[in-house]
């Protein structure tokens, strides 16, 4: 009662400062204890609740052991007396979504205890300790990534199906195999492949012309770099392997099925992207496969050219975060 006495002798704001608590507090007390005649809280209205906590634990359960189903499904099977909005407003409660499933290669026992030895072996790498090595790979890339949205501009008049407002499907798009590197914040040349295949001397040649001037101006100035490329079989031939002996190239391993290890994969992403940005058109350029290949081959170094050299030493600056990933998923997947 210690709030309706000072009322008496001044405002609820007068009130509010005296106790210490929000005017709207205040103020709603008061209008509880002169319409009930209690302060006490009134019970609330509506029906039972219409989960149990049984039902909650079985409806949990459900989703994280059959993580590939539906919500209509699990809940069909494991709850069928609730409403599909009741399942939603349970999963929200306990911050649970549904997410599109990330395309990884398909790891086995072996290759996650081969990934995880190697993460244990660079645990106490700092980044600058990686910021040396070469990291390299092949790419194939598309006259138009497969399934790319394709956004006109279009008045209603116009309709849908104006020759210029549909995006037009190729049942073959023309790639092209590049060839690229960088370490640090630099990168070497972004170099096409025209050839149909890539072999074991078909590589061994590309990195004798253009990886070999690289490691020379590396090792005069900083010293001698480590040079990574995943396990590709022309990667791991014997005729690389004498190859990388003759000129003393010395080989930083890489365990298999681990483009999270090579952060060149994301660099990959940003060449793709700056090429839609750039060459928006190149999907409709004229003239069969050869000559798109060789449109191709004259824009992509242009587009590799514009990548920021800070992009590099963020993606060279994450290993270490990479490694730690790699640990704490005991070799499985990361998100990277």
């Amino acid at each position: 009662m210690i709030i309706a006495f000072f009322v008496i002798y001044g405002t609820i704001s007068t009130v509010s400062l005296l106790v210490g608590r929000p005017w709207s507090t205040v103020k709603s007390f008061l209008q509880r204890y002169y319409k009930g005649g209690t302060t006490d809280n009134l019970s609330r209205s509506g029906g039972p609740a219409v989960l149990s906590k049984r039902d909650k634990r079985t409806i949990l359960r459900a989703v994280r052991k059959h993580r590939q189903y539906t919500r209509e499904q699990i809940r069909r099977i494991y709850a069928p007396h609730i409403s599909l909005p009741t399942f939603d407003r349970l999963l929200r409660q306990h911050n649970i979504k549904k997410w599109l499933a990330k395309k990884r290669p398909r790891l086995k026992v072996e290759h996650a205890k081969a990934r995880l030895q190697w993460a244990i072996a660079r645990k106490d790498w700092t980044a600058e300790d990686f910021q040396w090595v070469i990291y390299s790979d092949e790419c194939s890339v598309e006259q138009q990534p497969a399934g790319q949205p394709r956004w006109v501009f279009s008045t209603p008049g116009e309709g849908r199906w104006h020759v210029d407002c549909v995006n037009p499907v190729k049942h073959r798009q023309v790639k092209l195999m590049v060839w690229g590197c960088f370490w640090g914040k630099q990168r070497g040349p972004l170099v096409p492949l025209k050839t149909g295949s890539v072999n074991a001397r078909v590589y061994r040649d590309l990195l004798r012309r253009w990886l070999l001037p690289v490691l020379e101006d590396i090792r005069a100035a900083l010293g001698n770099p480590l040079f990574q490329q995943d396990n590709a079989k022309i990667h791991t031939a014997k005729l690389m392997l004498s190859f990388f002996e003759r000129y003393t190239v010395p080989l930083e391993s890489h365990p298999t099925y681990s483009p999270d290890l090579n952060p060149i994969e994301h660099v990959w992403t940003l060449l793709k992207r700056q090429l839609r940005v750039d060459y928006p058109d190149l999907i409709n350029y004229p003239g069969g496969p050869d000559k798109v290949k060789t449109k191709l081959a004259e824009v992509l170094p242009l587009c590799w050219e514009k990548i920021p050299p800070k992009q590099f030493e963020a993606l060279w600056g994450s290993m270490p975060f990479r490694v730690q990933a790699v640990i704490d998923a005991k070799g499985w997947y990361t998100r990277y």
